[in-house]
C-alpha cells in the first residue's frame, strides 16, 4: 500500500478530508468532513521518513496513525498546537450559518414538490421555497454562500439538518433532483426526522428515508426515522442513538475503503444493526424499480 492510499484511509476513519498537499515533518491543516473546506480542524502529518504519519481530528479528538502497511490502532499523540483566534472565527462563522439556515426554514412552505413526485411521493408535503437569494444576507460569508447556491430555477425542496433541535445547515432539492448542501453549514451529527416511533432507522437521502418509513408502515411497526445526508454522518447520527439501525445505500465498491461501497464502509464501522439492499443503489431506488411490497419483505428480517 502507498503511503498517499494509507493516508487516504486514515482521513476517512476519522472523519476529515485528505489535505491538498503534505510537509515532512509538519502537520497540515485539513477540513473536517461536512463542515465545508474553509475550515482547518483537522490535521495530517507526514513524518520525515515519508513512510509514515499521523491523522487528527480537533474535532472529535480522534487520531490514527497510518504506514506503508496500512492504518494503526489509534494513538496518544501530542495534538497540534490550537489557533484560539481562528477557532473563534469559525464559531462565528458557524453561528450566522445556522441563522441563515434558520431564515431559510422558516420561509419555506409545505407543498408538494416534482423531486417527491418523481420519488414516488406525489403527495407528499415537504418545505417548498421558490427563491432562496433574498434570504441571504450581503456580507463577504453571505456572498460566498450565494455564490454556491445551486443553479437554475426553483421550487426548491428544503431540507433542514438539525443537532438537539437546532438548525445547523439545510439540504436544497431542486426539480430535477439535483442536490446541494448549504456551504459552510455544520452537517456533522444533523438529521431530519420524517417520522416518530418506536424503532430508530437511520438513512442517507431524504427519499430513501421516506420509502424505509413507508415500508416499515406497510409491516405496522412504528418507527423514528432520519435523514442525515451523508454516509459518514449517517455513522455518526447512528452511533450516538442506542439501538438503531442503519438502512445504508448499496454503493459502488471503492480501493480505498477496502472494496466495500461508502454506504457499507461507514455503517460497519458503528457496530449497529444495519442492512443495504440487494442490488446497487438506495432503498428508495428499490421502491421505485420492484415496488414498496418488495423494501417492506427486505425490511422485515432486520431488527
Amino acid at each position: 500500500m502507498s503511503i498517499h492510499a494509507s493516508m487516504q484511509d486514515a482521513c476517512t476513519a476519522i472523519g476529515i478530508q485528505v489535505p491538498r498537499q503534505t510537509k515532512l515533518g509538519e502537520w497540515v491543516k485539513c477540513p473536517v468532513e461536512g463542515k465545508g473546506r474553509g475550515n482547518g480542524s483537522g490535521r495530517v502529518m507526514v513524518n520525515t521518513d515519508g513512510k509514515t504519519g499521523v491523522a487528527y481530528n480537533w474535532i472529535t479528538g480522534d487520531s490514527l496513525r497510518f504506514s506503508e502497511a496500512g492504518t494503526a490502532d489509534a494513538v496518544s499523540i501530542q495534538p497540534p498546537k490550537r489557533d484560539m483566534e481562528a477557532e473563534r472565527r469559525e464559531a462565528q462563522e458557524r453561528a450566522e450559518v445556522a441563522r441563515i439556515c434558520e431564515a431559510i426554514v422558516r420561509a419555506a412552505q409545505p407543498a408538494q414538490h416534482p423531486y417527491l413526485a418523481a420519488k414516488g411521493f406525489p403527495e407528499e408535503m415537504g418545505l417548498v421555497l421558490d427563491d432562496l437569494r433574498p434570504l441571504i444576507p450581503d456580507h463577504q460569508l453571505g456572498r460566498d454562500i450565494a455564490f454556491r447556491l445551486p443553479e437554475g430555477d426553483g421550487p426548491w425542496l428544503i431540507v433542514p439538518g438539525r443537532v438537539a433541535q437546532q438548525i445547523t445547515t439545510v439540504q436544497i432539492i431542486g426539480p430535477d433532483g439535483g442536490k446541494k448542501n448549504i456551504y459552510r453549514g455544520a452537517m456533522k451529527g444533523a438529521s431530519h426526522r420524517i417520522a416518530t416511533g418506536r424503532e430508530t432507522w437511520v438513512c442517507e437521502g431524504y427519499a430513501t428515508a421516506l420509502s424505509v418509513r413507508a415500508a416499515l408502515r406497510l409491516l405496522g411497526r412504528s418507527a423514528t426515522v432520519l435523514s442525515a445526508f451523508a454516509a459518514s454522518n449517517v455513522a455518526t447520527v447512528a452511533s450516538g442513538l442506542s439501538g438503531s439501525i442503519i438502512a445504508a445505500d448499496h454503493d459502488k465498491p471503492l480501493e480505498q475503503l477496502h472494496g466495500k461501497g461508502t454506504g457499507e464502509f461507514f455503517a460497519a464501522q458503528t457496530g449497529r444493526v444495519w442492512t443495504q439492499p440487494p442490488e446497487r443503489g438506495d432503498f428508495n431506488d428499490m421502491h421505485v424499480a420492484s415496488g414498496l411490497r418488495a423494501v417492506a419483505v427486505h425490511l422485515r428480517e432486520v431488527r
